[in-house]
């Protein structure tokens, strides 16, 4: 017995096709995000890394035209009007200092004559002519702002030099680029979601189609647990694993049907072997107790009718015996149980069995044999069956082919097509058209074996079942064909071995 396998908690819930859907759409939700992701991150770095520069540019632009303009001779520029006029989207606020880091202006007006806290007060002492130090600026909305201080010099043309002040700082909070990956991120999102409601749909449906072949197996099982031994699994014209699982499962199904057949022709052999030999026993039996009794109320007491009424006890003993011979031949030929073939010579064993036959004949009824072939008849088969089937053809025409005015009976041999033949030729009363498909079935006898002006042929019907039944046994053929009155033809086959 196989141990058993406790089922995942999720069984009860989802079918394998569900589950399958389940984890595909997953897998490709999995892979959506991860691509959306992707994008957004090398969207982003790109975006930022494009920023940077190009801030540093409009942030030494904007120190070359403070320059120009404060050192301009044309009427005298105003701070608070250069700030307006430079404050875009790239550019969130400037501020510029004195040389002691003060603001001087700004174009929020915040800081205003104060020190400009957001880099370090000793940078001031010791800058450079041409400073460009990096910042950042944490706003009270938790923003960072990347800023840059670059310090401010007068050229030597330039005729107020007094104007100009000594730093300019620049904030900037990449709002543009902000606001285009938010925007992207919305996109994304929704994309995405869109595309993995889509995706789980679109694999259900398929995942329905390729389980379609599993679920008609599974309505065919269903179908043959109820008994059903006829249903199949439709031919799939593919070659994947359903595929095989189809063909596989209609092999076990053909084997399970002819399993069950063979069971129920092996009960049904049983139950008529029980039937058949109480039914034939009853007889004997009977004639036994009834013998029995005659004894006992006195006949043993008369030497001449106790010797005549243990003959019969005798007679009836024999035929019981015969009859359970047979019976049991035939059971052993049903369930095959057969000994071993060997190569027999055809010629030997039919003229053995015709010259044993020979001395049974009565009424003057000949025997011949005729050979209508010069080849070796060679076939595989057991000796002492295919004796008994030859002597049981021999001794039913023996009782029912020496009845005519010629009371000769013939045996021939013959060869065609690769299959040796044996045939009983007589020309007695013949076979009644509707006793002729019955001759084989057990216990049957036929109108023939009874006559009103003669005695009865014994027999109990078993004969010719048990031919039929050895020449099966041997991958042969049994037949029969018959005018009445006229001629009947007993016809066995055996494929021949050389």
């Amino acid at each position: 017995m196989s141990p058993t396998q406790k089922a995942p908690w999720y069984s009860p819930v989802l079918s394998l096709r569900w589950r399958l859907a389940v984890v595909y759409s997953a897998l490709f939700g999995i892979f959506v995000i991860l691509l959306s992701i992707f994008i957004y991150s090398s969207t982003s770095q790109l975006l930022l890394s494009n920023a940077k520069p190009a801030f540093l540019q409009h942030a030494q632009g904007l120190r070359t035209q403070l320059t120009q303009e404060m050192c301009d001779t044309s009427p005298t520029p105003t701070l608070a009007r250069f700030l307006q006029q430079n404050t875009t989207n790239n550019i969130d606020t400037i501020y510029l200092l004195d040389t002691n880091g003060k603001v001087l202006a700004s174009s929020g007006g915040s800081l205003l004559n104060q020190p400009f806290s957001y880099v370090n007060a000793t940078l001031f002492t010791g800058a450079s002519t041409n400073l460009t130090y990096p910042f950042q600026m944490n706003r009270p909305d938790m923003q960072t702002l990347d800023g840059l201080l670059l310090s401010l010099h007068a050229p030597a043309n330039c005729l107020v030099p007094q104007r100009l002040p000594n730093y300019m700082a620049v904030l900037t909070s990449y709002d543009n680029e902000e606001g285009i990956l938010r925007n992207m991120l919305l996109m994304l999102g929704s994309t995405s979601a869109f595309m993995i409601v889509v995706g789980a749909l679109i694999i259900s449906f398929f995942t329905g189609i390729m389980f379609k072949p599993l679920e008609q197996v599974t309505l065919t099982t269903r179908e043959l647990a109820r008994g059903d031994l006829q249903q199949r699994v439709p031919f799939l014209h593919s070659r994947d694993e359903l595929s095989e699982l189809a063909i596989s499962f209609n092999k076990m199904a053909d084997r399970i049907e002819q399993m069950f057949a063979s069971q129920q022709a092996s009960e049904r052999r049983a139950r008529r072997f029980v039937s058949d030999a109480a039914h034939e026993l009853r007889t004997p039996i009977t004639s036994l107790r009834g013998f029995t009794d005659v004894l006992i109320r006195g006949a043993k007491d008369d030497p001449a009718v106790a010797q005549r009424v243990l003959g019969l006890m005798k007679t009836e003993a024999e035929r019981m015996t015969n009859l359970v011979n047979n019976l049991l031949t035939l059971a052993r030929l049903d369930e095959s149980h057969v000994p071993v073939p060997a190569d027999l010579d055809l010629v030997a064993i039919v003229v053995e069995c015709l010259q044993q036959a020979r001395q049974q004949t009565f009424n003057n009824c000949r025997l011949a044999l005729e050979l209508s072939t010069q080849e070796r008849l060679i076939i595989r088969a057991d000796q002492e069956y295919l004796q008994q089937m030859v002597h049981v053809l021999l001794k039913n025409a023996l009782n029912y082919g020496c009845t005519g005015e010629q009371k000769r009976i013939l045996l021939r041999l013959d060869k065609k097509a690769g299959y040796a033949l044996i045939q009983v030729l007589d020309n007695g009363v013949g076979i009644a058209p509707d006793d002729l498909p019955l001759i084989f079935d057990r216990f049957y006898r036929g109108e023939n074996a009874y006559s009103s002006t003669s005695p009865p042929i014994p027999g109990t019907g078993l004969g010719l079942p048990i031919a039929l039944a050895i020449a099966q046994a041997y991958q042969g053929t049994l037949t029969a064909c018959s005018e009445p009155n006229q001629e009947t033809i007993f016809t066995a086959a055996f494929v021949c071995v050389e």
